[in-house]
């Protein structure tokens, strides 16, 4: 698998026609531009950088993903789905995406005052019950004998599913930006949109090197969205990723234990540990969740202290995860971009019934991308699709 490397195309027409434009070609944008060009439609799209990138929030090595989507049964068909993309595309470009060996979900055994993660143990199940996916609660005794390095309480409750997994981020966004290219579409990275407009009864985007007149537009411009539509309900906030060296770095292989997701009592407590994958960062990944702090991609501290590096080692990391040093191989600053109740938002534009709008994705999008993007080109090429339906903006 290579990187995308930038179109052949010089400079575009004054106006350039196409069926479809895409707008962000992160997880989502490079889904619809991949899935839309298999298709056979004309598709165009743009990056104000060269994808995979580390400035949005398709970055950072691994994404967690579940087919019991504890968030909702309605997203139970998508991942689905993408866990047959993933191993569909990966074939075509001689890669591996995906690494479904199985992760623990942990979280409070009483009540917890996290609205986001309290409960998950007992959602996950329930959604795992109501769709048929293989879903086993464990004790905390059990647990500990099982994966002897994660110390769990005996007030926490466990989950564990044997199909969930691991995707590998930045390949992942890669692959179907290939494909893409392989397929004809005609993309653009270090290119900037700076308007969307109306004429002729189509969208037409505006970028650095010229216009596009589509019959379609899709916008997924992740952390960017909020400067292109809903921007009273959509909240980017910074979130940190860090790599810390492990003792005996096999026992965190992803066929080991994929990821583990630590609820506790409170979105402070909350902690995401990750398996090493072969030939990526030799150290375990770990992050927390913040919702406090909004920024936006231009404003926001990229950079992660020292301080902040060692406070979250003794925090989160020391507490509850056994043979990680405080050696901290990497950190990453990563970006969530929310939508009031958290779930996805994927519509029409607010001002344009010809342009789909495929942000928020709240945080736990990825797993989702592959299927979102082909259900999203699909309803672009009038085709039958994936019910897009409960991501509308009329729940509001």
């Amino acid at each position: 698998m290579s990187l995308p490397q930038p179109s052949t195309v010089v400079a575009m027409p004054a106006v350039r026609t196409a069926d479809l434009a895409v707008v962000g070609l992160g997880a989502f944008g490079a889904a619809v531009a991949c899935q839309a060009a298999r298709l056979g439609l004309d598709v165009v799209g743009f990056d104000r950088y060269r994808p995979p990138h580390e400035f949005g929030s398709s970055h950072a090595e691994t994404r967690v993903t579940r087919l019991a989507v504890g968030e909702g049964a309605h997203y139970v068909p998508f991942v689905q789905r993408s866990h047959e993309l993933w191993r569909e595309i990966g074939a075509a470009t001689d890669t591996v995406l995906l690494h479904d060996h199985g992760g623990l979900i942990v979280a409070p055994a009483g009540a917890s005052n996290d609205e986001r993660w309290g409960a998950f143990v007992t959602d996950t199940a329930a959604v795992a019950a109501g769709t048929g996916i293989d879903f086993e609660q464990l004790t905390p005794a059990e647990t500990r004998t099982r994966f002897p390095h994660l110390l769990i309480g005996d007030d926490e409750t466990v989950g564990y599913e044997p199909t969930a997994g691991l995707v590998m981020a930045e390949r992942a966004v890669a692959a179907q930006l290939d494909l893409a290219i392989a397929s004809g579409a005609e993309l653009h990275f270090d290119s900037t949109v700076t308007g969307l407009r109306r004429s002729g009864g189509r969208p037409v985007v505006s970028t650095s090197e010229g216009e596009i007149a589509a019959r379609h537009v899709v916008v997924a411009a992740g952390a960017w969205a909020p400067t292109v539509h809903d921007h009273d309900r959509l909240r980017v906030t910074r979130q940190v990723v860090f790599w810390f060296e492990a003792d005996d770095l096999e026992r965190w292989r992803p066929d080991q234990l994929s990821f583990v997701i630590w609820a506790r009592s409170s979105i402070e407590e909350y902690l995401g540990a990750f398996g090493s994958p072969w030939g990526g960062i030799p150290a375990v990944k770990v992050l927390g969740e913040q919702f406090v702090e909004p920024t936006t991609p231009d404003a926001v501290d990229r950079t992660v202290s020292r301080n902040e590096i060692a406070a979250f080692y003794e925090r989160m990391v020391e507490p509850r995860l056994v043979g990680l040093t405080p050696n901290c191989v990497k950190a990453s600053v990563c970006l969530y971009t929310n939508t009031p109740d958290d779930h996805f938002l994927i519509d029409v534009h607010p001002e344009h019934d010809d342009v789909t709008v495929v942000s928020a994705c709240s945080g736990h999008g990825f797993k989702h991308s592959a299927a979102v993007g082909e259900a999203v080109a699909r309803r672009a090429a009038g085709l039958d699709h994936l019910d897009l339906s409960p991501f509308g903006r009329s729940r509001f």
